[in-house]
């Protein structure tokens, strides 16, 4: 399987359930707990564990905030997860500092490190392979109703934006 390649094969599994809670720290200091503290009546979760998949949550993140521009009710995390226990607490450090470096202030709120056990959290989340991307699309109950993983294809993006649109047109009656 090509690793920069987007899968269409969600985790039957996981759809339809409450995302895991996912205890993290914002860029900007802030403890957050992942979904209670999403605050949105949508919201994009990308889970990576490597920094290389970091062009891979670009290419969900970006095209979905651009499509949802100015709309409070819509929210985008990135949650990276350093893994402390493995990685070590100065490497960790480092990672946050070169984050918090390479994101505007102004998103330090939504960009998160998570500094759980990597394969905890592997298990948690279902993850098979920590260098692709995990993409989750929360309702505003925290219930996963679309995820994907990889990098984003055109069709990926149309049904991620196309799953967005059905959850928030309810609430604009």
């Amino acid at each position: 399987m090509n690793r920069t390649a987007s899968t269409t094969e969600p985790v039957p599994a996981a759809l339809g359930r409450t995302f895991p809670t996912l205890m993290a720290t914002s860029l900007s200091g802030r403890v957050v707990t992942l979904p209670d503290d999403a605050g949105g009546d949508v919201s994009l979760v990308v889970l990576v564990f490597l920094e290389s998949a970091g062009p891979m949550e670009e290419s969900w993140s970006g095209p979905f905030t651009g499509a949802f521009t100015g709309n409070p009710r819509v929210k985008t995390y990135l949650a990276l997860v350093v893994g402390d226990s493995l990685v070590g607490r100065s490497l960790a450090d480092r990672i946050r500092q070169g984050l918090a470096g390479g994101t505007p202030p102004a998103k330090h709120d939504q960009v998160l490190t998570v500094p759980e056990d990597i394969e905890r959290c592997r298990r948690a989340y279902g993850i098979g392979d920590p260098s692709l991307a995990y993409i989750y699309l929360l309702d505003g109950r925290g219930i996963i109703r679309w995820m994907e993983k990889g990098t984003a294809t055109p069709e990926g993006l149309a049904g991620l934006l196309d799953s967005a649109g059905t959850i928030l047109e309810p609430l604009l009656a």
